[in-house]
């Protein structure tokens, strides 16, 4: 019996966050639960393990639950959407918070979360039978660039070297992967892959000779620069397919909560505009979620992501198949990528003359 206390406790405190009415259920629900004590100590808890929610709400409106998954530029315009109350003005009451990718993903599949912006966990879910397709891209293809030491002058030249990246299966493993295949280069053999936690880590491991290259995303991409290191291949004008950011759901969610989902896709579509067309507020709204404030840091992180904001950001079929041939399922080789995308509501709302509207 308090096994299972403990587990809806934890669902609780992922989902119940900080929201008034909401901490008085989860308060009122903790110490019903647990001894005095015990409910004390969960009630301290919250305050270190749940970040505040992004609010995009208004009364008397649908409600959808959202996550983004890093304060990262890339970002931007989903912020815009909520600081701006453009969830509100479509008729939405949204709240959106930090998640991680996998958490995320977890939710989202526990109907706690509605859309969410989830990490390559997403596809094995979907190989495992999981009922989820992304609907909008962030990023459709890899935005990041591939730093070494100076005497590394090209690909061939990281044989039996050491590349780091952050999390197996993160865009910056597919990336590496994809890069070392187009230079016929084996990840394990030619080349050995360090996953670090994040990018401040991977720029301290290559200082400190733990590895030879990493792959950064900006603004790490400066201060990998301001370290000695040289870029060396821009990944972004490669221009690789790939999933580096979208929103994703369930088809029982696109299918049943259409009006939603439109909702929800319009409000960002008008994030994306105010991103791309007013530069000064896009770097203060990054600077307040990255708690930057530097000016150098903010126009590398706003110029590096303004060219992959897309106006109508549709997934392309082959972004999400760069994440299906890099997959360690075995139902990956035979899985169709079309199966893992619906952008049938984005496209509606292309084909209305939404987004040229947005743009007069």
């Amino acid at each position: 019996m308090r096994g299972r206390r403990y587990s809806h406790a934890l669902a609780a405190m992922a989902i119940l966050c900080n929201e008034a009415d909401h901490m008085r259920e989860l308060k009122t629900f903790l110490r019903s639960a647990f001894s005095s004590a015990q409910s004390t100590l969960w009630l301290a808890a919250l305050g270190f393990i749940i970040a505040a929610p992004v609010h995009g709400r208004a009364a008397d409106v649908p409600a959808l639950r959202a996550n983004f998954s890093a304060f990262s530029g890339a970002f931007a315009p989903v912020w815009i959407a909520a600081d701006k109350g453009f969830f509100a003005k479509y008729g939405l009451n949204v709240d959106i918070r930090y998640i991680a990718p996998a958490t995320a993903t977890q939710a989202l599949l526990a109907k706690n979360l509605d859309i969410i912006n989830p990490g390559g966990e997403i596809i094995e879910a979907g190989l495992n039978g999981e009922p989820v397709v992304f609907i909008a891209g962030i990023l459709n293809r890899a935005v990041m660039s591939l730093y070494a030491k100076p005497e590394i002058t090209s690909l061939a030249d990281l044989k039996g070297k050491v590349l780091a990246v952050t999390l197996p299966g993160a865009t910056t493993d597919f990336a590496a992967r994809v890069l070392l295949q187009q230079a016929r280069l084996t990840p394990g053999k030619d080349v050995k892959l360090l996953y670090l936690k994040g990018m401040v880590e991977i720029l301290a491991g290559i200082n400190q000779g733990n590895a030879d290259a990493g792959i950064f995303t900006a603004p790490t991409t400066l201060k990998a620069g301001h370290a000695g290191l040289k870029e060396l291949v821009n990944v972004t004008e490669k221009n690789i397919p790939m999933i580096h950011a979208a929103f994703a759901s369930t088809k029982e969610y696109v299918r049943t909560q259409p009006d939603n989902v439109r909702r929800f896709l319009q409000a960002y579509l008008e994030g994306i505009k105010v991103a791309a067309t007013d530069a000064e507020l896009a770097k203060q709204v990054i600077g307040k979620y990255t708690k930057t404030t530097d000016a150098a840091d903010l126009e590398s992180s706003y110029q590096t992501f303004l060219p992959a904001w897309e106006r109508l950001p549709i997934v392309p079929a082959a972004a999400v198949q760069t994440l299906l041939n890099f997959a360690t399922h075995p139902g990956a080789k035979t899985a169709k990528a079309e199966n893992f995308i619906d952008n049938s509501v984005l496209a509606e709302i292309g084909k209305s003359g939404f987004v040229d509207r947005l743009y007069k």
